[in-house]
């Protein structure tokens, strides 16, 4: 279990968290979303134990996390992460041998997939090989926690399929929190139980997907019309163009009216509305 209560974390006079909460109590797929600059990374790199939060805590399975007591439990992975410029099949030795839970199996199984010559050193790959090696070597680790930063980058559309079908195959081996941060919204989807958006400093949303599909639409249509309908709804943003009102809610849908289009949203527009305040009018 992941429980982040009431953190804060400060640089200089910035704030990036603001008693910051969340219980992750179940093991999943978790997607997180926000805006560049949300603390995305920041946050990821908390519950890793690589950064003291200002206020608050964090613990995995009940241990404090910190800097001053790193876990074993948690493998982080961020974005552009380097390694010496070794063999990759030496690179993977290294990595079971400090690690007694490692799969080495499992890692040989996703390097063959991913056609990669164990033989070639590291600096010869491609950025997205690169980050695959990374991927590899933290999905094989069996930790409990696994913290994936834009793993996807410098992926090709069959790299990226290959990547979330590996993910998911990973998650039914080893059941586990798996944390990923990325900007490719609806490509996760697939891959993905449950979703966590961050915005100004909090947790603006956590979820399942399938909450998402079930009460995100947008209603449409005259402005009474729209606002009689969605009265005592949860409203996550609206946009007047023409004389028209479209308001996007995340609740239970009104009934049909041939006076209104009612809409299911696709992952990328609800988090579009949920925090598109930051760019401008809703």
């Amino acid at each position: 279990m992941v429980e982040i209560d009431g953190i804060a974390k400060c640089y200089g006079k910035t704030k990036v968290f603001q008693n910051l909460s969340l219980k992750i109590e179940e093991p999943g797929i978790y997607c997180l979303l926000g805006r560049n600059g949300a603390g995305k990374t920041t946050l990821m790199k908390a519950i890793a134990g690589y950064l003291d939060v200002s206020e608050g805590n964090i613990s995995i399975d009940g241990k404090r996390i910190s800097k001053a007591s790193m876990t074993t439990d948690v493998s982080y992975i961020e974005n552009y992460a380097k390694h010496f410029n070794l063999p990759i099949g030496r690179l993977l030795k290294i990595a079971a041998n400090v690690n007694e839970k490692y799969d080495e199996e499992a890692a040989k199984r996703m390097l063959e997939r991913f056609e990669l010559d164990s033989r070639k050193k590291y600096n010869q790959l491609s950025l997205g090989m690169k980050s695959m090696v990374s991927t590899i070597i933290s999905l094989a680790s069996c930790r409990s926690v696994i913290l994936l930063d834009e793993p996807v980058l410098g992926f090709d559309v069959i790299m990226r399929e290959e990547f979330y079908s590996m993910l998911e195959e990973s998650f039914r081996d080893y059941p586990r929190t798996i944390i990923i941060s990325t900007h490719i919204i609806e490509e996760i989807a697939k891959a993905v139980n449950g979703l966590i958006v961050l915005d100004e400093g909090r947790i603006k949303f956590f979820d399942t997907l399938q909450s998402v599909e079930s009460k995100a639409y947008s209603v449409s249509g005259l402005r009474k019309d729209v606002e009689e309908a969605t009265a005592g709804l949860r409203k996550i943003g609206e946009q007047d163009v023409g004389g028209l009102l479209s308001a996007y809610i995340f609740d239970n849908p009104p009934s049909p009216s041939e006076k209104l289009e009612i809409r299911k949203l696709s992952l990328q527009e609800f988090f579009i509305q949920l925090v598109r305040h930051k760019g401008g009018r809703k």
